[in-house]
C-alpha cells in the first residue's frame, strides 16, 4: 500500500512538472511573439495608429508649455486632447532630448505591458503563495491578442494600467503598511490622469480587499486620499484650462454606441480564449469567499472590468477597452489554479488545458501581428508620404497618418474623427473647416481607404466635408492605402 501511495505520489509529481514545463512553453512561445511585434514597431519610425498621431502633437505641445485642453473650438486648430495628460507628460523629457519620435511611446507600452504582466503575477503570490499560479496567470496577460495589438502602439492605455495594478499590488502586499494607503492611493489616482476609465475596477478591488481582510479604516483612507486627490487634481486641471480638460476628456468621449460592436467583440472574445473564461467564471461562482483571501480582490475586479470593456461599442474605440479585462482573466485564471491544490489530479489538469489555450492565444495574435506588418511592409510608400507632408507649403488634412505632422515639426491643423463626432451630436460646427476646404487652403489632404475597411472614412469625415473635398479637390494618388488629393488647377 505504502510502495503504491508513493509510485502515485510521484507519478502526480511528474505529472505536473510535465503540465507546468508544457505552460511554460507555450507562454514561452507566446513571450517572443510579444517581443518580436514589439521590436518591429520600435523599428518602424512613422505612425501606426490613428490616435498616435494626436498623442505625439499633444506631448510636443506641452514640452512647448502649451495647453493642450482647448475650449475654443471655433478656430484652428481644430484639435481635442482625449485623455489626462500623464503618458504626454511622461514623453516630454523625451521631446526635449530626441525631438518628436513614435518609439518612445511605444516604448513605454511595452515595458508597461510587461509589468502588469509582473504586477499581476506577484499579487497573485501575494494573494496565494502558489509560484506556479503566479507564473501562469501573470504571463497570460502579454499572451492575449488584443495586448500584442495594443502594446506596441504609443497609446495611453497600458501605462494607465500598468499603474493601477502597481496600486492593486501594493495593497495585496503590504494591507498593513502605514505608507502603503498613501502609495497605493496615488498609484490609482495616477492611472485615472492616465486613461479615465481606469476610474473603477483597481480602485473597487482594493477597496473591497481591504474591507474583507478587516481593514475597514484603511479601506476608508485608500478611498479618502484616492477620492479627495482625484478631484482636487481635477479641479486644478479644470480651473487652469478654463474649462478645457472638461470639454476634451469628458465631452468629447460621449460618442455614439452600438450594441452590435460589443456583441462582435464578445463572441471574439468567445473564439479566442473559451477556457479562461470558463474557468474565471468558475472561480467567481464556485470558489468559497469565507476564508479565501484571493476572492476578495479577483472577484470584484473580475466584475468591474466588464463596464469598462462593453465601452468597446462606442464608436471608434478599439481593443484597447479589452485590455482591463485580459488583465482580470489572468488573475482569475491563476487564482482557479492555485485553489485547485488540494485536488492535485485537476491541477494538473487545468494547466496542461492552460497551455494549450495559451497556445491557441498565440494562433490568434498572428493576426494583430500580421495587420501590423502589413502597414510596416509599406514603409516605402509611408517614407513618401513623409516627404510629401514635409514639402507640403501650408497645412495638411488627413486621419491615419496624422502622426507624419508632427514628426516634421508640423501642427495638427484637424482631427477628423473626433471633430467629426463632436459635429454630430451638436457640439461643433463644422463651417470653418467646410470654408477652408472650399477655399482649397490645403494643399495635401490625404484619407486613409484600405480595401479591408474602406467606410471607415464616413467615421471619421461628415458627409459635407467629403463633398467638398470632392468638389475642390482632385484625387492625384493612391500610397500605403492613402487616397491623397490635391486642389484642382
Amino acid at each position: 500500500m505504502e510502495k503504491a501511495a508513493h509510485m502515485g505520489g510521484r507519478t502526480r509529481r511528474v505529472a505536473l512538472f510535465a503540465a507546468t514545463a508544457l505552460l511554460l512553453l507555450a507562454q514561452g512561445l507566446a513571450a517572443l511573439l510579444f517581443l518580436r511585434h514589439g521590436w518591429d514597431a520600435l523599428a518602424f519610425p512613422y505612425p501606426l495608429n490613428y490616435g498616435e498621431g494626436p498623442l505625439l502633437d499633444q506631448s510636443v505641445r506641452l514640452a512647448q508649455f502649451q495647453d493642450i485642453y482647448r475650449t475654443d473650438l471655433t478656430t484652428a486648430p481644430y484639435v481635442v486632447s482625449n485623455y489626462p495628460p500623464l503618458f504626454m507628460l511622461a514623453q516630454v523629457p523625451l521631446v526635449w532630448l530626441f525631438g518628436p519620435a513614435l518609439w518612445y511611446g511605444r516604448l513605454i507600452s511595452l515595458l508597461s505591458v510587461a509589468a502588469v504582466a509582473l504586477f499581476v503575477g506577484l499579487t497573485l503570490h501575494a494573494l496565494t503563495k502558489d509560484r506556479i499560479a503566479a507564473i501562469a496567470g501573470g504571463l497570460i496577460f502579454p499572451s492575449m491578442p488584443y495586448v500584442v495589438r495594443w502594446s506596441s502602439l504609443s497609446r495611453v492605455d497600458s501605462l494607465g494600467l500598468a499603474l493601477s495594478w502597481a496600486g492593486l499590488l501594493v495593497v495585496a502586499r503590504w494591507p498593513e503598511k502605514r505608507w502603503s494607503v498613501f502609495v497605493s492611493a496615488l498609484l490609482l489616482v495616477a492611472a485615472v490622469y492616465t486613461r479615465q476609465t481606469y476610474m473603477l475596477a483597481a480602485p473597487l478591488a482594493a477597496f473591497v480587499w481591504l474591507v474583507a481582510q478587516g481593514q475597514r479604516r484603511r479601506a476608508l483612507e485608500t478611498a479618502a486620499i484616492a477620492g479627495g486627490a482625484g478631484l482636487v487634481v481635477f479641479a486644478l486641471l479644470n480651473i487652469f484650462t478654463g474649462g478645457g480638460f472638461f470639454l476634451n476628456t469628458v465631452t468629447a468621449n460621449l460618442n455614439d454606441f452600438r450594441w452590435e460592436r460589443v456583441s462582435l467583440n464578445a463572441l471574439g472574445a468567445l473564439l479566442a480564449c473559451p477556457l479562461l473564461l470558463l474557468g474565471s467564471l468558475a472561480f467567481l461562482l464556485f470558489t468559497p469567499r469565507k476564508g479565501n483571501r484571493s476572492w476578495w480582490l479577483v472577484g470584484p475586479y473580475l466584475l468591474a472590468s466588464i463596464p469598462s470593456a462593453v465601452l468597446v461599442g462606442k464608436v471608434g474605440s478599439d481593443v484597447n477597452y479589452l485590455l482591463e479585462l485580459s488583465a482580470a482573466l489572468g488573475l482569475a485564471t491563476g487564482a482557479f489554479i492555485a485553489w485547485q491544490r488540494k485536488r492535485p489530479r485537476l491541477r494538473i489538469a487545468l494547466i496542461a488545458l492552460l497551455a494549450v489555450q495559451v497556445l491557441a492565444l498565440a494562433q490568434s495574435s498572428r493576426v494583430p501581428s500580421g495587420l501590423q506588418n502589413y502597414v510596416i511592409e509599406q514603409r516605402g510608400e509611408v517614407a513618401q508620404l513623409s516627404r510629401m507632408v514635409a514639402r507640403a507649403d501650408g497645412p495638411v488634412l488627413t486621419d491615419d497618418y496624422m502622426g507624419l505632422l508632427p514628426r516634421q515639426g508640423r501642427r495638427i491643423y484637424f482631427q477628423p474623427f473626433e471633430m467629426t463626432q463632436l459635429s454630430r451630436d451638436g457640439d461643433w460646427d463644422q463651417r470653418p473647416i467646410l470654408k477652408d476646404i472650399g477655399e482649397e487652403k490645403f494643399p495635401l489632404i490625404m484619407i486613409w481607404s484600405p480595401p479591408f475597411a474602406r467606410e471607415i472614412k464616413r467615421d471619421r469625415w461628415t458627409p459635407r466635408m467629403l463633398e467638398e473635398i470632392h468638389d475642390h479637390y482632385q484625387r492625384t494618388d493612391r500610397l500605403a492605402d492613402m487616397v491623397i488629393y490635391r486642389p484642382r488647377e
